[in-house]
């Protein structure tokens, strides 16, 4: 399962780096637009008590005019910082107890970003967005796992057109994270949700 995650990692940024070079031949304006974004991401269980806050980069890369589809590669710097709880010991032998972990960690990585816009008038226009991302960690992160994980996030978002150039926009997240090695101790695997800001502007 892991090879095939690190396959498509692979395979995602050859297509959206190649796609590059013919979307700035496209982009007729010649104008670089940066989409800068700032997430917080709050534990749904309770036994991955697990507080997420990043800050993404967006960079488009390739645009699929007829179904409004447009797609980023960003980079994004996280701060995790929490507590899990592990169940640990030997069933046959009647030692199965919970164990508390703190942790924190800072993690970095690259990410692709597929948003559809669903809706645009004048002003305002409705999205919806799936992003993948690949973190790196200082630490081993959550508790147990290890150095990496993928995280995956997809939900809704609405922009607002301040003027030719610049937007702002607002959103909420469904999220998954995992090291991708399967339903085992070494894979403690976490869901969140929480909303995002962002500002969009051309240069």
């Amino acid at each position: 399962m892991l090879r095939k995650y690190f396959l498509l990692t692979l395979v995602l940024f050859h297509v959206f780096f190649v796609s590059n070079n013919a979307y700035a031949q496209d982009n007729t304006k010649n104008k670089i637009a940066v989409l800068l974004g700032f997430e917080y991401l709050s534990p749904i269980d309770r036994d991955r008590n697990i507080d997420t806050y990043i800050l993404d980069v967006f960079y488009p890369v390739a645009e699929i005019s007829p179904i409004n589809l447009r797609i980023s590669a960003l980079a994004s710097f996280a701060y995790a910082t929490g507590d899990i709880t592990q169940i640990e010991g030997e069933y046959s032998e009647g030692t199965m107890h919970d164990v508390n972990y703190k942790n924190s960690a800072f993690a970095l990585g690259p990410g692709v970003q597929l948003d559809w816009r669903v809706f645009k008038d004048e002003q305002l226009s409705f999205h919806l967005e799936g992003i993948g991302n690949l973190f790196i960690y200082n630490d081993k992160f959550p508790a147990g796992g290890k150095y990496y994980n993928f995280m995956w996030r997809i939900g809704p978002s609405v922009y607002y057109k301040l003027d030719n150039s610049s937007k702002v926009g607002v959103g909420y997240h469904w999220s998954h994270a995992s090291n991708g090695t399967g339903v085992r101790p070494e894979n403690p695997s976490y869901d969140a949700e929480g909303v995002f800001i962002r500002y969009s502007r051309l240069f």
